[in-house]
């Protein structure tokens, strides 16, 4: 999946590149814990909004797993 991303159109793959940048930034906070229900809450959230925004694109794309 990442050598057809080298294929996309710059925006895309900056799009996506930057989304699971993020996501796997807070899959680790998650992962760590140590914080108050609000901030885990935030992050789930967060967490969710991308996920989605990341299938919509790959989706669009036809890069989303089949």
């Amino acid at each position: 999946m990442m050598g057809t991303a080298a294929h996309l159109p710059l925006f895309e793959t900056e799009t996506l590149n930057a989304i699971r940048e993020e996501r796997e930034d807070l899959l680790k906070r998650l992962q760590r814990g140590g914080v108050d229900a609000h901030t885990r809450i935030r992050r789930e959230e967060r967490l969710k909004v991308l996920t989605a925004r990341q299938i919509e694109i790959e989706t669009a794309l036809r890069l989303g797993r089949r």
